[in-house]
Order: C-alpha cells, then sequence, then structure tokens
C-alpha cells in the first residue's frame, strides 16, 4: 500500500444535527436514578443537559446518547433533542437505531430537508451510498438547501472514489458557508485522496486557521503533513489536542508516514 493510500484512513467530518433509541420504560437520569416514561421536565434536566453535552465534547457518544435519551423520555416531542440523539448514536457507529429513529421522525414530520439530510449522512456513516446519494441529491436540488447537505453529498461522492463531482459539491458548500472548516477538512480529504497532497495541506491549512476548526481537523492535518515528511509540524499540531501519552506514541506513526511504504 503506499503511503498516499492510508489518506483513506482520515476522518471526514459530517456535521450533525442529532442521536439512543428507547427500549426501556424508564430511563437513568445523571444521578442514576430511574425516572418514569414522558415525565415532566425537572431542575434535574439541565444537569443531564450539560452531562450530555460534555460528553458529546469528549467524545464519549454512547454516553452523551444516553443523556440525550434521558432527556427525551421526559420531552418526546422535542425534535432538536432527537437529533443529538441520532447525531451521537451515528458518531458511536450505533446503527441502525439512529436510521430507524430518523425514519420514525420523517414519519411524523414529513421529509424535511434537515431530516432527509441527517438520514443521508446515517447511510454513509452504515457504508450505504446507493441510499445516500439519491437522498442528498434530492436535498441539494430543493431551494434552500443548507451546507451541510452539499458536504455530505461530497463525502458520499469521495466514498465512491468520484473526487471531481466531490469537489464540486464542496464548493457550493463553501458558497453556502465560506470558510467552513467542516467543507475544508472533506475538501482537503478528497484533495489527498485523489493525489494532490499539497493541494490538501493547503486546504486545511486554510481550515485550522478558522476559530471553529475541531481537534479532529488539526489531527488530519498532522497526518499529511507526516506524509509529506514534515514530522516536526505533525508532532506540534498533534501536541495541541492529545494527551502527552498519546502524543509520544503519534510519533512513531508519524515516522512510519514519512519514511515507510
Amino acid at each position: 500500500m503506499s503511503k498516499l493510500a492510508l489518506v483513506a484512513c482520515l476522518a471526514s467530518v459530517l456535521a450533525a444535527c442529532n442521536g439512543l433509541p428507547g427500549t426501556s420504560d424508564t430511563a437513568k437520569s445523571a444521578d442514576g436514578t430511574s425516572a418514569p416514561a414522558a415525565a415532566k421536565p425537572s431542575q434535574l434536566d439541565p444537569q443531564i443537559k450539560m452531562a450530555a453535552l460534555q460528553a458529546e465534547a469528549q467524545n464519549n457518544y454512547l454516553e452523551a446518547a444516553q443523556h440525550y435519551q434521558s432527556l427525551l423520555t421526559r420531552d418526546p416531542d422535542n425534535l432538536d433533542l432527537a437529533l443529538a440523539l441520532v447525531r451521537n448514536l451515528r458518531f458511536a457507529g450505533s446503527t441502525p437505531q439512529d436510521i430507524d429513529i430518523l425514519n420514525s421522525l420523517i414519519a411524523k414530520h414529513g421529509k424535511t430537508p434537515q431530516l432527509l439530510t441527517e438520514l443521508g449522512k446515517s447511510y454513509i456513516a452504515s457504508d450505504k451510498m446507493n441510499l445516500a446519494i439519491p437522498i442528498l441529491q434530492e436535498v441539494t436540488a430543493t431551494p434552500g438547501a443548507t451546507w451541510d447537505a452539499f458536504s455530505a453529498l461530497g463525502v458520499a461522492y469521495d466514498y465512491q472514489n468520484d473526487f471531481a463531482r466531490a469537489r464540486e459539491v464542496y464548493t457550493q458548500a463553501l458558497l453556502l458557508s465560506p470558510r467552513n472548516p467542516e467543507v475544508l477538512n472533506n475538501l482537503a480529504l478528497s484533495q489527498a485522496q485523489s493525489g494532490d497532497l499539497d493541494g490538501a495541506i493547503e486546504t486545511l491549512g486554510q481550515a485550522v486557521d478558522q476559530v471553529s476548526a475541531s481537534p479532529q481537523v488539526r489531527q488530519n492535518l498532522a497526518l499529511l503533513l507526516a506524509l509529506r515528511g514534515d514530522t516536526a509540524g505533525a508532532e506540534r499540531l498533534a501536541r495541541k489536542d492529545l494527551p502527552k501519552e498519546m502524543a509520544d506514541e503519534n510519533s512513531a506513526y508519524y515516522q512510519y508516514l514519512a519514511g515507510g511504504d
């Protein structure tokens, strides 16, 4: 395998709205007690919401999903909470649960662009490009389509090695949301996979310059720098976000990317 082929291991960003399936009549609250289904909002809700947000920020997606499920049990008609549940299940790899939830939401609320976009993302996460692409094409063809629908469609095209079409829709996404680090990240990975490593690094450099750039975007740039042989730059970026032990371990991997086959 060539070094550039390892770019396929880098993470595309599927901007999401929200995710855990309810299979029990009770849900655990933040303090470990059980709350009955359809319970009224209580003073515990802000604590649970904070716990959900903190877990998601720390990439503890299943834990975040459990908290969102608890909140949704108390407020079952809250679409934002349902989408938060979907998002975290998707990031945790818990398909088809997130797909089932989205289909239930579509049955209830109709085929809205937001719900169809999220369904497209979940199909991508479950490696069902034959289902994801038609849905996302439908969404992006409608007036008022959002940047994340175009970006998700680009990711789906990249999975099929259709890099030219992917870049076309990433360009449309950037017209709607200029300098968006998530779109720039996905565009850069598309460039790298098609063989344009220098262009990919330049694009990711623009992404990490944005205040809202995520650690994932910076770590993708670190890996691309290592592929180009810049291990010092890769390690510098890694140490911005990773614990010392993990950054030390990554150092050996960067050396491999820079010098291995």
